[in-house]
C-alpha cells in the first residue's frame, strides 16, 4: 500500500511540472512573444482561423480538433492533448516534435520566452 501511495504522489508531482513552468512565465512578456504567432493565429473565443487555427480553448483540447481548419495527418493522428508541457515541447521545435505537420514556424528556443508565451496563452485562450 505504501508503494502505491508513493507512486501516486510521484505521478502528481511529475504531472504538475508543466503547470509550474507556465506559472513562472510573465504573460505580458508572452504577449510580445505571441506577436510572431498572431500573423497566423488568433486567440479570441469565436475568432476566425487564419493560416493556423484559432487557439481559443487550446488547453485540454486534442490536437487537430478545431472546426473549419484543415490539419495535417501528422497533427490529427498525433494523439496529443494540449497542456503546458506538450505545447511548450511543440513550440520549441514544431517540425522536430511532430514531423509532417504544416506549421512553418521554426520554434522558440529560449526557455524564458516559452514560459512567457505559455503564461500568455493560458490567460488569453480561456
Amino acid at each position: 500500500m505504501k508503494v502505491r501511495v508513493a507512486t501516486v504522489a510521484m505521478f502528481v508531482v511529475l504531472s504538475s511540472v508543466g503547470t509550474v513552468q507556465a506559472q513562472s512565465g510573465d504573460s505580458a512578456k508572452g504577449e510580445r512573444v505571441f506577436g510572431q504567432c498572431k500573423t497566423c493565429h488568433t486567440v479570441d473565443k469565436g475568432g476566425k482561423n487564419g493560416v493556423g487555427p484559432n487557439l481559443a480553448g487550446v488547453f485540454g483540447r486534442k490536437a487537430g480538433a478545431v472546426d473549419g481548419f484543415k490539419f495535417s495527418e501528422a497533427m490529427t493522428g498525433s494523439g496529443i492533448v494540449w497542456d503546458d508541457k506538450t505545447l511548450a515541447e511543440y513550440l520549441k521545435d514544431p517540425k522536430g516534435r511532430l514531423p509532417g505537420n504544416k506549421m512553418a514556424f521554426v520554434g522558440i528556443k529560449r526557455q524564458d520566452q516559452l514560459d512567457d508565451l505559455i503564461a500568455y496563452l493560458q490567460k488569453a485562450t480561456r
